[in-house]
């Protein structure tokens, strides 16, 4: 049986993913840094099996790899530098056997050289491996972990201005990702993935109000953003390329809604009204 290789989980895609291979009947190798952890979160259960994964530890490498036919790529948002720290890793995935890659991209990838996702796309299009790229939109998930300490206190605080934005509920992602991973026909194609309509964060926000939480979407400069990021303690280099994710909504580059994902699921995408009700739980 096709074993397929899954980065990410647990997380905000990955655990949603891993869950949705398994109902497909998939047998999946999870490629954790702290294995013990992921077994913490899906147990022990049949066609589920661990391996360790260090991105930038070799020594992980070869044992994660071995045996893997199908894999789906995350870029951990810690890491920037994919030359150095992601391709030497999925190098040896192509030489232990893998050969068809699924990554986990961005919306407009392809219009956007400078972010880490691109780089990606160019290596694996030149890799000689079958590919398929996810382009999602901004997760709405990104809300309620990143931005949760701000939701909390009944702020949305990004710098994405007055644009809109065609939010993605990852469990869209997920299972857009599962029908990939586990039929035939995606290999070369680039699928970008949105919700049904675009908003802004203001919208976003009324959606939030409207679920039973009072939350205001304050539009803070790129500096205010970044230094409260910082001084939350998350690295420079995740906050710089948040940063730019957010600089292409506030130019309207990420407002684009694609019928890829209702197409793919056969049904439409989750709203973000939806979204907000059942995040209530989550802001008391």
């Amino acid at each position: 049986m096709t074993v397929i290789g899954v980065m990410g989980a647990p997380g905000n895609v990955g655990t949603p993913l891993v869950q949705d291979l398994l109902a497909r009947g998939a047998q999946v190798r999870v490629l954790a840094r702290r294995p013990a952890q992921a077994r913490e979160v899906f147990g022990v259960r049949p066609g589920l099996e661990y391996a360790e994964l260090e991105l930038g530890r070799r020594a992980t490498y070869v044992a994660a790899f071995r045996g893997l036919e199908r894999l789906f790529v995350v870029r951990p948002p810690q890491i920037s530098n994919v030359a150095r720290d992601m391709i030497p890793a999925l190098d040896v995935a192509l030489g232990a056997g893998v050969t068809h890659m699924t990554l986990l991209s961005l919306q407009g990838a392809d219009r956007q050289p400078w972010v880490p996702h691109a780089k990606l796309e160019v290596y694996l299009r030149q890799s000689g491996v079958l590919w398929t790229f996810l382009r999602p939109s901004f997760f709405l998930q990104n809300l309620t972990t990143t931005h949760l300490p701000d939701l909390r206190q009944g702020e949305i605080f990004v710098p994405a201005g007055a644009g809109r934005t065609s939010f993605i509920d990852v469990r869209d992602i997920a299972e857009v990702a599962a029908l990939v991973l586990t039929t035939d026909g995606h290999a070369g194609r680039a699928y970008e993935l949105t919700g049904a309509s675009a908003l802004t964060y203001a919208q976003v926000a009324q959606a939030f109000t409207a679920a039973g939480r009072s939350v205001h979407y304050s539009d803070p400069s790129p500096l205010a953003f970044y230094r409260r990021l910082r001084a939350r303690g998350l690295p420079a280099a995740q906050v710089l390329v948040m940063e730019a994710i957010y600089a292409a909504a506030r130019f309207g580059l990420a407002a684009h809604v694609s019928p890829d994902a209702a197409r793919l699921l056969g049904r439409p995408p989750r709203t973000v009204e939806g979204f907000a009700r059942d995040s209530a739980h989550l802001l008391s």
